[in-house]
């Protein structure tokens, strides 16, 4: 997928920048413990370049925050929304470990007052676009304690990073449309419509759309650490 539109890409190079300064890391540090070039790690936070699946996993695990810190809140979610024709598209929502109250990071995301709705309509799901053409959103209105509940798309060619991921938690998926190959460790594996996988994240992988059609399913990560 071209990458002509950056505006969601921005919102995530705004939310690594603040996190890497209250870290007090330097640019060149955090792209070490990453294991990335400084260069790349500049180009996502000047919000010229999205991330991959795989960076933005060893981002957030070089910072100690988890994935969902670079969503947008449901607030956000929604007003981008509403400026927006596309489906949904901005980045993604908070620490979900804003309960426990992690610094100025977490600032944004203390406990609500009250309830949040149960549902979450299909134009409101707070979403993050990634490099190449991979989209998440979430299912949750709000970050959940040690779980991601999330809608994948991938567009055809797109893959979730030059190389394989790995990070803890246990993952469950279930293929809505098209086909996507899932490669863990030395095995591959070819999911289509209605077909269901469940590995652990320790196990180095990789999700590829090698067709021509776009993909779309849901996805579960449980007990997913810093």
């Amino acid at each position: 997928m071209p990458e002509t539109n950056l505006d969601h890409a921005r919102v995530i190079g705004q939310k690594l920048r603040a996190i890497r300064r209250e870290r007090r890391m330097s640019l060149r540090e955090l792209a070490g413990s990453a294991e990335m070039s400084a260069s790349m790690l500049s180009q996502i936070e000047t919000g010229k370049a999205y991330p991959s699946v795989r960076s933005i996993y060893s981002i957030a695990a070089a910072l100690d925050v988890p994935v969902d810190y670079f969503f947008p809140d449901q607030e956000s979610s929604n007003s981008t929304t509403q400026e927006s024709s596309s489906s949904a598209a901005l980045t993604a929502s908070e620490m979900r470990e804003a309960q426990a109250g992690r610094g100025a990071a977490g600032a944004g995301l203390a406990p609500r007052v009250g309830s949040p709705a149960p549902v979450v309509h299909v134009k409101s799901r707070p979403t993050i676009e990634l490099k190449g053409g991979v989209t998440w959103a979430r299912l949750t209105a709000f970050a959940e304690p040690d779980a991601e509940f999330l809608e994948i798309t991938y567009a055809p060619g797109s893959s979730s990073g030059a190389n394989m991921s790995h990070h803890e938690g246990r993952e469950f998926g279930l293929v809505l449309e098209g086909e996507i190959v899932v490669e863990l460790g030395f095995e591959q594996h070819t999911l289509r419509c209605g077909d269901s996988i469940i590995f652990d994240s320790t196990t180095p992988h990789r999700l590829s759309n090698r067709s021509d059609q776009p993909v779309r399913a849901l996805w579960v990560v449980l007990n997913r650490a810093r």
